[in-house]
């Protein structure tokens, strides 16, 4: 009987520096692990005017971390740049760095917040399944927590989610992700027919008008317009807020001026008569 050799990582091996080098790389504690961190300063297209970093540390899914690095890869060269050119905010004159943290849902850390994605100041904490596991027709990548971002260079805004809608649609189609854009304006069209409904019947609550009339004032423009939203930011950064200026009264405005005067009516008409 032949004699049987019990093999290990180190005595089946052993011999030269080389082999010891192998050796390592296949049995060291955490070897295997996937890179779990990591930074963009420079796309195909050129450098970027600020660092772009992901850490997935927190997620334990092996599918969230294969996609950390094709998520933020999209994000920084192509929706970075996109709502660059489409607003005409410079993220790096309030940005030293803009930051991704995934997590997984049981690690959340803003449970009480109710939402799966949060951004303070220049640091994004997102769930992995909205983020790196989001199921765009071009693979994963963030128009949402990135515009957050983005609208610190507007100053104070009457809801956080002022403009987003058609925003949101203009960086989908400027990245050419066309299968995900031709949903999303279905997806709007059918959000403002919902909305005029319930204006009609009146169930908006009157705390609430402002901010669904200013929504679905948006969409509608740009269902006629897509070049409307780089109007709506080239007005804002040509009127900054001035002191305590309501906010309110700053987005009617913009609104009013961009529409050429259609707002100051459909707003009196949806309860956000403020001017």
């Amino acid at each position: 009987m032949p004699r049987k050799h019990r093999v290990t990582c180190l005595s089946a091996l052993a011999g030269t520096a080389l082999v010891l080098l192998f050796v390592w790389a296949v049995c060291a504690p955490g070897a295997a692990q996937a890179q779990t961190k990591f930074s963009i300063s420079k796309c195909p297209d050129g450098p970027l005017p600020l660092p772009i970093t992901i850490d997935c540390s927190h997620t334990k899914d092996p599918a969230a971390q294969a996609a950390c690095r094709p998520f933020l890869e999209t994000t920084a060269c192509k929706v970075f740049p996109a709502y660059r050119q489409i607003t005409g905010i410079k993220m790096e004159d309030f940005c030293k760095t803009f930051q991704y943290v995934i997590y997984d849902q049981d690690n959340w850390p803003y449970t009480s917040a109710g939402a799966g994605g949060m951004t303070i100041g220049c640091n994004v904490s997102y769930q992995a399944r909205y983020s790196v596991l989001s199921s765009f027709a071009m693979g994963p990548y963030d128009v949402h927590e990135i515009l957050h971002g983005y609208h610190h260079g507007i100053g104070r805004v009457p809801d956080q989610h002022v403009l987003f809608s058609s925003s949101m649609a203009e960086a989908i189609r400027v990245i050419g992700d066309d299968a995900t854009y031709r949903k999303r304006l279905q997806s709007i069209s059918d959000e403002t027919k919902n909305l005029e409904k319930e204006f009609q019947e009146d169930k908006i609550k009157p705390q609430d008008r402002c901010k669904v009339a200013n929504t679905l004032f948006d969409e509608l423009l740009y269902l006629k317009n897509t070049n409307i939203v780089s109007e709506y930011y080239a007005w804002l950064l040509q009127h900054p807020e001035k002191g305590k200026e309501n906010p309110q009264v700053r987005f009617n405005r913009m609104f009013n001026a961009v529409s050429k005067g259609e707002a100051r009516r459909f707003m009196a008409q949806h309860g956000c008569d403020v001017f």
